[in-house]
């Protein structure tokens, strides 16, 4: 039974009674917050661990594509190492782990035991990139980032080591300089010279050569052994001596003509090219041209040609031919007027009246010095030629 009301010992009473129940509530907020404060940091500290049981509690942030390609693959995204903001989980990091789980599973003879598999590397996307199209291991990469977070110029130096490491002894060196003397110092001084100095213009004509090629064959039969470089110096020098106004050179006094029609020929060396020259092959028959060339080749070949017969020459023939080329546009050979440049023979269609039939082309391109002549005098000189070598019978009579 309570005091009467009004009484002290009432009022007593009620002010311990309210005293009381305020403590109460002061302690049950103090415990409720240490009670929380100490769940949660409990939950921030638990990891996986083999053997216990106990998971993680923390929240997982993930992208949806992320979580996606994790439930399709069976991937564990605790496990998973974030790259995104705030440690955001994204599909780019779940296809790292992927690749790193198949590469610790290949054996374990293939890994470091140095590096656990389950450590997590702090490294930008692009960074992982790298690394997987590389096949890096980001657990030996030192990161350059902050906290040491792995970065993409730390992995580029890696890269360029581990492209080069297998084959390092045996690299091959990019380039080799090789001082331009002698001969090829020469051949390029007078190439570039005359492409200067000369404005060069370049004709071409194919010539139907099935007529000459029969009658060649018929004369190897016979046994004269004449090469088709030979009838074209031959040919080259009787067109010469028709046509003058070809037959020139650029002097420093003006335009020289000149009367002898002596024929250079290129040979190719190991060096470089030479020019032997046959004179007045337009008086001379076709077997000792043919002689005075193959002496002149070999020597050449031998380096044991003279000074006088490589110079003086009027024109030049240039056949590569044997080279299986078509056309192509030589440079003149200063102070000569103009040069030919022999394509080689093929078998083509040709059409004569009317008819179709099958025969022997060649292609001729003439470069000539447009200083010293038109363009019309060097077109009749080589239709001359293109004349001669589809109607060689004349050539019959200089054997």
């Amino acid at each position: 039974m309570l005091p009467f009301k009004g009484s002290p010992l009432r009022s007593r009473l009620y002010r311990t009674a309210n005293r009381s129940s305020i403590t109460i509530c002061r302690m049950r907020i103090i415990l409720s917050k240490r009670f929380s404060e100490s769940v949660w940091a409990d939950s921030s500290q638990l990891r996986s661990r083999e053997g216990d049981g106990m998971t993680s509690v923390r929240r997982i942030f993930a992208s949806p594509r992320a979580r996606a390609l994790a439930a399709q693959q069976n991937i564990p995204l605790p496990e998973v190492a974030g790259s995104g903001p705030s440690g955001r989980i994204i599909e780019q990091d779940v296809q790292v782990y992927r690749s790193q789980r198949a590469n610790m599973s290949s054996g374990p003879a293939e890994r470091d035991p140095s590096i656990r598999p389950d450590k997590k590397i702090q490294a930008t996307p692009l960074a992982r990139a790298i690394a997987q199209l590389e096949n890096i291991d980001l657990s030996t990469v030192a990161g350059s980032g902050v906290s040491g977070k792995i970065r993409s110029s730390d992995v580029r130096p890696r890269k360029e080591e581990s492209a080069s490491a297998g084959f390092s002894a045996e690299r091959v060196p990019p380039m080799e300089a090789v001082p331009m003397t002698g001969m090829r110092k020469i051949i390029a001084e007078r190439m570039a010279y005359s492409k200067q100095t000369a404005p060069h213009v370049t004709l071409t004509v194919k010539a139907e050569v099935t007529r000459l090629a029969e009658l060649r064959s018929k004369w190897m039969q016979d046994g004269m052994k004449v090469s088709y470089t030979d009838l074209l110096v031959k040919i080259a020098a009787e067109s010469l001596r028709a046509h003058p106004r070809v037959n020139v050179s650029m002097e420093q006094d003006g335009i020289v003509r000149h009367r002898q029609c002596d024929i250079g020929v290129a040979v190719a060396l190991e060096e470089g090219l030479i020019v032997p020259v046959i004179r007045d092959a337009d008086r001379r028959r076709l077997q000792d041209i043919s002689k005075d060339l193959q002496d002149k080749v070999k020597r050449s070949k031998e380096g044991k040609l003279r000074r006088d017969e490589v110079q003086g020459g009027r024109f030049t023939i240039s056949n590569l031919g044997m080279y299986e080329v078509d056309a192509f546009t030589p440079i003149i050979n200063l102070p000569e007027s103009a040069i030919l440049g022999v394509g080689r023979m093929i078998e083509d269609l040709i059409v004569h009246n009317g008819q179709i039939h099958i025969g022997k082309t060649m292609v001729l391109s003439l470069s000539f010095d447009h200083r010293v002549m038109d363009g019309a005098p060097a077109a009749l000189f080589l239709k001359n030629i293109k004349e001669l070598l589809e109607n060689p019978e004349s050539l019959q009579d200089s054997l």
